[in-house]
């Protein structure tokens, strides 16, 4: 047996899921439409350099509406998704919004909607003050869905008798 040569070529980084690059370019095409500076209700995505780049362009970062002084400009919601309350509040300040979240965000928050409207109880997998996961729990009545972060000691949990019971987890995990 001879030996043979194997070239091995190594590709470059894959970049953002269609979700964070769509996520992204609604803000920059937001600051295109509106002028600057418009402002994004949490880092659109985990990416220090995106978001510094966002910020060169125009974008102001912020946690809660509440923050925004000049609420006659428009504000946008990061591709995590946000509790159904946030888009009702940014309506009674009267504030134009976009929603950049992840198309397959939408889903799981449309899904966990059709299940607890179906009887369901809900489990989700995630990080207890992660965005998504605070969108995602949002989105339902406080009581029908659970929270179980993965950790090296995850303690037993304890449900009740539920008959109808499933699991989600989250969707972005860059």
């Amino acid at each position: 047996m001879k030996n043979k040569t194997i070239n091995v070529l190594l590709s470059a980084p894959r970049g953002f899921c269609a979700g964070v690059e769509r996520a992204i370019e609604i803000v920059e095409k937001s600051i295109q439409k509106y002028g600057a500076p418009v402002y994004v209700r949490h880092e659109i995505v985990h990416n220090k350099f995106v978001v510094d780049d966002l910020k060169k362009k125009g974008a102001i970062f912020v946690e809660e509406l509440e923050e925004i002084n000049d609420k006659s400009r428009p504000v946008i919601f990061s591709a995590h998704g946000v509790p159904k309350k946030i888009p009702e509040d940014a309506k009674n300040y009267n504030m134009t919004y976009v929603d950049a979240t992840c198309p397959l965000v939408s889903k799981v928050h449309r899904e966990a909607e059709n299940l607890n409207k179906a009887g369901y109880h809900i489990i989700l997998i995630g990080h207890k003050n992660h965005p998504e996961v605070i969108g995602t729990m949002g989105q339902l009545p406080e009581g029908s869905i659970d929270l179980v972060q993965m950790k090296k000691k995850q303690k037993i949990m304890r449900i009740k008798t539920i008959k109808k019971l499933h699991l989600l987890h989250r969707q972005l995990y860059l």
